[in-house]
């Protein structure tokens, strides 16, 4: 897929890229203009057909590469994961949240692609999600010291339900974000804090020494 433009020199490409992010991410899929894409990246619209064949599959190589770019850098970033999964949700979502506020353009396209899903995308969007979904349960789960729960609690159904409660605040925030202009970017950091609240709690329900 996209064999003409993986030929092009690093410079080029990552200059493409980052003005596709750009564009789709102050417009949207279906407002991001090709014209601007090209313009901006300094090449003619049959090299950016040539490269990608439509608009459709330009769009879904930008989101896959920048997708592999922020989870290994984010993985990188976390470099030890932390053992307790309560101290370890909030870093990962500390962590997200810096990368953030440290690119706000690389927020937008994320937003416009998982709050916002475009109609014609939708399929796309969900199989990367539950690609997605999938490796962030691994990263959540994976080699977490049991001994913090408390004894008389099934544990593997605590991790289940404390997975469940995630859940249910992401799908919340989804929910408000989806309607603001800036899909909920100036709300980021007091979600943030009320995650730590949220945490908290479920510190003091599940933990023996909360």
């Amino acid at each position: 897929m996209c064999a003409n433009f993986e030929k092009l020199p690093e410079e080029k490409k990552k200059k493409i890229i980052d003005v596709c992010i750009k564009e789709f991410g102050k417009n949207g899929y279906i407002n991001a203009s090709t014209n601007n894409i090209v313009l901006n990246a300094g090449i003619s619209k049959g090299s950016l057909f040539n490269y990608f064949d439509n608009k459709k599959k330009l769009y879904l190589y930008i989101l896959d590469y920048t997708i592999n770019f922020y989870v290994n850098l984010m993985v990188k970033k976390m470099k030890i994961n932390n053992p307790d999964i309560l101290k370890r949700i909030l870093e990962w979502a500390g962590l997200k949240l810096s990368i953030a506020m440290d690119e706000p353009v690389v927020y937008q396209f994320f937003a416009s692609a998982f709050i916002n899903i475009p109609e014609e995308l939708k399929t796309d969007i969900e199989i990367r999600y539950n690609k997605l979904y999938a490796e962030g349960y691994r990263l959540t789960v994976e080699d977490i010291d049991y001994t913090l729960f408390r004894d008389d609690i099934d544990k593997q159904k605590s991790i289940e339900l404390i997975i469940m409660s995630m859940n249910g605040i992401s799908e919340k925030y989804i929910s408000l974000y989806k309607s603001l202009e800036d899909n909920g970017y100036e709300k980021i950091s007091q979600a943030y804090d009320q995650l730590k609240e949220y945490v908290s709690i479920l510190r003091k329900v599940y933990y023996r020494n909360a």
